[in-house]
C-alpha cells in the first residue's frame, strides 16, 4: 500500500493506480530495458529492493545493488538471479561516502562495460523532535545520507552515464527517491520532521537543476512518495493512517 503525491494537483485530487506487469523470467525476451545497466542505492530493503526486482522483471541487462549490508545484498542478488536473466553485481558501501559512490560506479563500469541509469534511493528518517530538541547526531546523519549521498551519487553517475550513452541512441536516466515532505509540510502531521523535510526539499531543488544541466541525453527526475512502511519507517497501521 502506498500514496503518491502529484505536483500541481490540488488537495482533493485522488489517484488510483493499478500496476500490472508480466515478469521476464529466464528467457530470451527483448524489452525496452534490454540494454539497461542500472545502479540501485539502498538496494538491500524497502523501495530499493523492490525497484531492483522490478527492473529485473522488465528484462534489465544488469543491476548493481549498492547498500551497506553485504548479507542482505547477497540475499537480494540470489533471489533475482534465480528468477530472472538479469546480471547482478553487489557493492557493499555507504551511500553517504563519496569514495563508496565512486567505487560503485567504477565497479559497475568494469563489470558491465558502462552504466545507463541509476535509482538513488538510499535515505534515512530521523523525526519526532522539534528542531531545538533534535540531536546533532541526527542532524548530521540526515544531511550526510539524504543530501550528500544524493550529491555524490549524481557526481559520479552522471559522467559514467554520459560516456556510455554518447550523443545519440538510447538516453540515460537517473531517478532520485525524494519525499512529499520536501514539497509540502502539512501541519500538524509533519511536526517533528523539520530536518528530514528540509533535506528532501534540497533534493528536489538539486534534481531540477541537474535535469536542466544534463538534458537531453540524461533525464534526471525525482519521485515524491507519501508515507511508506519500510525499515527506515517501521510504522504500525494506526501510525501509518495518522501520518497519511
Amino acid at each position: 500500500r502506498f500514496r503518491i503525491f502529484l505536483l500541481g494537483a490540488d488537495e482533493n485530487t485522488e489517484l488510483t493506480i493499478q500496476l500490472k506487469y508480466s515478469p521476464l523470467r529466464k528467457a530470451n525476451i527483448m524489452s525496452s530495458h534490454a540494454n539497461s545497466i542500472v545502479i540501485v542505492t539502498g538496494a538491500s530493503s524497502g523501495m530499493g529492493r523492490s525497484t531492483a526486482f522490478y527492473l529485473a522483471s522488465k528484462g534489465a541487462k544488469a543491476i548493481t545493488l549498492f547498500a551497506r549490508r553485504q548479507e542482505a545484498l547477497e540475499e537480494v542478488s540470489k533471489e533475482i538471479e534465480s528468477k530472472y536473466s538479469t546480471k547482478v553485481l553487489i557493492v557493499a558501501g555507504d551511500a553517504s561516502k563519496a569514495k563508496d559512490n565512486e567505487r560503485a560506479v567504477q565497479e559497475t563500469v568494469k563489470a558491465f562495460g558502462g552504466i545507463t541509469g541509476a535509482f538513488l534511493n538510499a535515505g534515512i528518517f530521523r523525526g519526532g523532535m522539534p528542531i531545538p530538541e533534535t540531536s546533532f547526531q541526527d542532524i548530521d546523519e540526515v544531511i550526510d545520507v539524504n543530501v550528500k549521498g544524493i550529491i555524490y551519487g549524481l557526481k559520479y553517475a552522471i559522467p559514467a552515464i554520459r560516456k556510455t550513452v554518447g550523443e545519440e541512441g538510447m538516453s540515460g536516466s537517473i531517478v532520485v527517491n525524494s519525499s512529499c515532505m520536501g514539497q509540502a509540510v502539512v501541519a500538524p502531521k509533519s511536526a517533528g520532521t523539520s530536518i528530514y523535510s528540509a533535506s528532501k526539499a534540497f533534493v528536489n531543488s538539486l534534481v531540477e537543476a541537474a535535469a536542466i544541466e544534463n538534458a537531453p541525453r540524461i533525464r534526471v527526475n525525482a519521485v515524491l512518495p507519501g508515507v511508506i512502511k519500510t525499515e527506515i519507517m517501521p510504522l504500525d497501521e494506526a501510525s501509518f493512517d495518522a501520518l497519511g
